[in-house]
């Protein structure tokens, strides 16, 4: 008969900590539901004074904003399951379940244990849409704004990517594809830290010798004296491969964990500026951590405030 009772205890616990886990899931998703909706809502009204400049149709608009909702959707992950784990636990505390609960036994590592598993599932569906969602969709919806910005021509717009070769710097406004290239220019030092040789070309090639260069023109330094000079197509000899080109023109956001790292990496080998990946990178693999403690924060909240119930009605009721 005892062996019984603690079964039948053990099972009535177990059923509990599930019904509190799933009061505490469906808080977090509702929050987050909402979240999205607004989201939504607040990136379309940002879009439209450039509507016409881009020459979205209001569907292409639609999907362009979707594309980036997962990413910001990832940002706010803590502060959602904060909140929803308060609308999720305080709705039960102001029908006294809570109370009830505690009656029947529940002990609060069960409570505890209910919020690190759903921390874990929350901080799981946040890696999915950080790491795995979020940079092809944050990656789709740039190609979207720059197709249609640059009327079809198939270059990418980005910033001015800049790229070390030994005593060379390089710089490259826009990117048709990995291999082929639009506004370069490299400039090449001495060992001393002198500009040397400068060559600008409005497009090139990424071939395996080197740098194919179209129309041109650069200046050479002397010690006293400079020359200036034009080629129609010369082989400038940089080592950097096509790979390496398209890393360094993406932009951090649509990168995973994995290519973040390899990012670092690379710049770090090569002398650059690592502050924006690194940063990202650390970001991405903190914050779903993060949940826990938010949803570890809500649990004394809401047993501190069981005894007087406003404490959670002001939660989960409007003003």
């Amino acid at each position: 008969m005892a062996e019984s009772a603690v079964l039948v205890r053990d099972a009535v616990m177990i059923r509990l900590e599930r019904y509190l886990l799933r009061n505490l899931l469906l808080g977090v998703g509702t929050v987050l539901l909402v979240m999205s909706a607004l989201v939504i809502f607040v990136n379309l009204l940002s879009q439209i004074e450039d509507f016409d400049d881009t020459r979205f149709s209001a569907l292409e608009l639609l999907v362009y904003v979707s594309l980036r909702l997962p990413a910001v959707l990832f940002q706010i992950v803590p502060i959602a399951a904060l909140i929803g784990a308060l609308l999720g636990l305080g709705g039960l505390a102001v029908q006294r379940e809570l109370i009830a609960m505690q009656a029947l036994g529940l002990p609060l590592w069960r409570m505890i244990r209910a919020a690190v598993v759903g921390a874990m599932v929350i901080g799981a569906g946040a890696w999915v849409m950080g790491d795995i969602l979020g940079p092809p969709a944050e990656a789709m919806a740039r190609q979207m704004r720059d197709a249609q910005r640059l009327g079809g021509l198939g270059a990418r717009l980005i910033d001015q990517v800049w790229l070390r070769d030994g005593e060379s710097f390089v710089r490259i406004d826009s990117l048709v594809s990995p291999r082929l290239l639009r506004g370069v220019e490299v400039m090449t030092f001495t060992e001393t830290g002198q500009l040397r040789e400068i060559v600008r070309a409005p497009r090139a090639v990424v071939e395996p010798d080197g740098w194919l260069l179209f129309d041109a023109d650069g200046t050479r330094f002397e010690a006293d004296s400079a020359s200036v000079f034009h080629h129609d197509q010369v082989i400038w000899p940089l080592r950097i491969e096509p790979h390496m080109v398209e890393v360094l023109a993406v932009r951090p956001e649509t990168l995973t964990l994995v290519e973040l790292w390899r990012q670092m990496q690379f710049l770090s080998e090569n002398g650059l500026e690592t502050d924006a990946f690194s940063a990202l990178f650390w970001s991405r693999l903190i914050l779903p951590v993060s949940v826990l403690p938010m949803l570890l924060l809500a649990v004394p909240l809401l047993l501190g405030g069981l005894r007087d119930s406003s404490m959670a009605r002001s939660i989960t009721s409007p003003p």
